[in-house]
């Protein structure tokens, strides 16, 4: 980390330049200013997803907005690896943790796929860019997960690139040894694009399973000998890629 950046990080969905000024009004200057109980003269460190990240300062605050002006550029945009995760939503507060813990592991794309057992029939989905901004203000990184509308397995399906491997969490073959997520990764072909697919607590349904065998570029793998909440096999399957195929490994 650069000693001289500042240590609070703010998304802005707005260009960055230097000697550019920034107006925030809203939810944004709330936080601020009311949250964070920033005045003028605090420094920032912004971040838009495309610029790079770049040093700002509160340069006037008014009762509905505040300015920021741009100094300089700290660190050349850097985007995470084009790395998804698809899974079957669960309830409302580990929702909030999936999303949040998949922007920390540096997850490009959420998912949120509708499976025939999954018992959640509607996502907020401005909860879940709240979710993952606030992730990767926190964490550092410089690009925001793109979040993805709820929709049908098969159709998520249908939309992927066929060179995308595909690493399908199947809680029936859980404590396989031929099937072992670490093991089975290492003997992966490469790939630059990779998903991971976690079903609901229910599990697959046949038809799904059928659809999913059938998949050239789908490697079916096993979290281990016990069966994890959906929340859980989710961070353990992508701290297990980042670790062996990932941005760990760097």
């Amino acid at each position: 980390m650069n000693p001289f950046a500042p240590k609070n990080r703010l998304f802005v969905d707005m260009p960055l330049a230097s000697g550019s000024q920034l107006t925030l009004s809203g939810a944004q200057r709330h936080y601020l200013v009311n949250v964070m109980r920033f005045g003028t003269g605090v420094s920032l460190a912004l971040f838009n997803g495309r610029d790079g990240e770049w040093a700002g300062q509160i340069s006037e605050v008014d009762k509905k907005y505040c300015i920021i002006t741009v100094e300089n550029q700290l660190k050349a945009q850097m985007n995470c690896l084009d790395l998804w995760l698809l899974f079957a939503p669960v309830k409302k507060a580990r929702l909030d943790f999936i999303a949040q813990k998949a922007s920390e592991l540096g997850v490009s794309c959420i998912w949120p796929v509708r499976t025939d057992f999954c018992q959640v029939s509607r996502v907020n989905g401005e909860r879940l860019v709240a979710n993952s901004i606030e992730a990767a203000e926190q964490t550092g990184r410089m690009d925001i997960a793109n979040i993805r509308e709820f929709s049908g397995l098969f159709d998520v399906l249908d939309q992927m690139e066929r060179e995308r491997l595909l690493i399908w969490c199947d809680e029936a073959i859980a404590g396989s040894p031929a099937h072992n997520i670490a093991g089975a990764l290492q003997l992966a072909p490469a790939h630059t694009k990779a998903a991971i697919l976690i079903g609901p607590e229910g599990g697959f349904s046949p038809h799904e399973r059928e659809r999913l065998t059938k998949m050239k570029n789908c490697l079916k793998i096993s979290l281990g000998s016990r069966i994890l909440r959906a929340d859980t096999a989710a961070i353990a399957a992508l701290s297990c890629y980042q670790s062996v195929c990932g941005d760990w490994t760097s």
